[in-house]
């Protein structure tokens, strides 16, 4: 493995589990409205992590109850295993590796796609309110990748709730951010 191999893996664990840590460890993090997607981006692979409230995904953030809370929880589960959260302006990405946990669903209902699910982990903010989040992670494989500098996110579109969408990246031209709007579903890699 080359250095600047050595030097994106280890940036891409830092900028993933960063997210994953500080999501968990902070429960000030959790806000309607307000969603994170990080991504390492290396070749023509793309690994990604998607945090969001339940709420910004599914309109409510309880167990499900009803039979159309479980259908919802279970659609939108396999959209965000199945569906690329990123992709090129040619469409090229393709879902290789996908795994979505969520508190919002039951113990009966099944997964097809491997998709794991963590129904015990919740944390409480200081009323007592317990709150649910959705995290995916997934492992994208990306044709003409080294050609493309804009990529874009079907994740504004698809979930309404979600008002701002904080995009981070790290890639062979370094790293950047940018905070997209309900209305922004693309967002042009560079250094920032």
């Amino acid at each position: 493995m080359t250095l600047s191999k050595v030097t994106n893996a280890i940036l891409a664990a830092a900028i993933l589990t960063a997210g994953s840590t500080f999501a968990s460890d902070n429960p000030g993090a959790h806000q309607h409205g307000h969603a994170e997607l990080q991504l390492a981006i290396e070749g023509n692979q793309i690994d990604l992590i998607f945090t969001s409230p339940a709420y910004n995904l599914l309109g409510f953030e309880h167990r499900a109850r009803t039979e159309e809370q479980k259908a919802l929880v279970t659609q939108t589960t396999s959209w965000l295993g199945e569906t690329p959260l990123v992709d090129t302006a040619e469409a090229g990405c393709k879902v290789m590796n996908a795994v979505v946990h969520h508190q919002a669903g039951d113990n009966d209902h099944g997964h097809d796609h491997g998709h794991a699910h963590d129904h015990e982990d919740k944390h409480a903010d200081e009323n007592g309110s317990t709150h649910s989040d959705f995290e995916v992670t997934q492992s994208l494989s990306c044709s003409r990748l080294d050609t493309s500098e804009v990529l874009s996110t079907p994740l504004t579109e698809r979930f309404p709730e979600i008002e701002h969408l904080d995009v981070e990246w790290v890639w062979s031209g370094g790293q950047g951010a940018q905070e997209l709007s309900h209305a922004e579903s693309t967002f042009k890699l560079s250094n920032q």
